[in-house]
């Protein structure tokens, strides 16, 4: 995986050019990892590379090495919808967060993590109220 290279261009949940009223700006996200899972008929390896992915970018509190996507998506139902739209070779992403950052998983098996930007986190890792 590639988190060296940290783009800085700002991106929302649908998208950079999405427009968006409301009482508060919507989260801006920027780009911190990008990663290409290689994966034959068995598709618990996209699972397990969105697993390491994101373990190797949020390095998961009391230095666990693994994370449970049960908490924030259905595996089972991530795994039916990018296998189904690259057999149809039909473009599909899905989108989704776990602890504040933005996953992007596509049906050309890219997977994409975002960071948000500007948000304060305590020493436990936990996000701080807005001041």
């Amino acid at each position: 995986m590639n988190s060296d290279t940290e783009r800085t261009q700002a991106i929302g949940w649908f998208g950079s050019a999405a427009e968006y009223s409301g009482p508060s700006s919507p989260p801006q996200y920027a780009l911190v990892a990008s990663e290409t899972i290689d994966f034959d008929s068995s598709t618990s390896e996209l699972v397990a590379g969105v697993v390491e992915a994101l373990i190797d970018v949020i390095e998961p509190a009391g230095g666990q090495t693994t994370l449970s996507l049960y908490e924030y998506v259905d595996p089972d139902a991530l795994e039916d919808i990018i296998t189904t739209s690259a057999s149809k070779k039909s473009d599909v992403e899905v989108r989704f967060t776990v602890e504040d950052y933005l996953v992007t998983v596509r049906s050309d098996n890219t997977i994409l993590i975002y960071k948000p930007i500007g948000t304060q986190r305590d020493t436990d890792g936990n996000p701080c109220p807005a001041s």
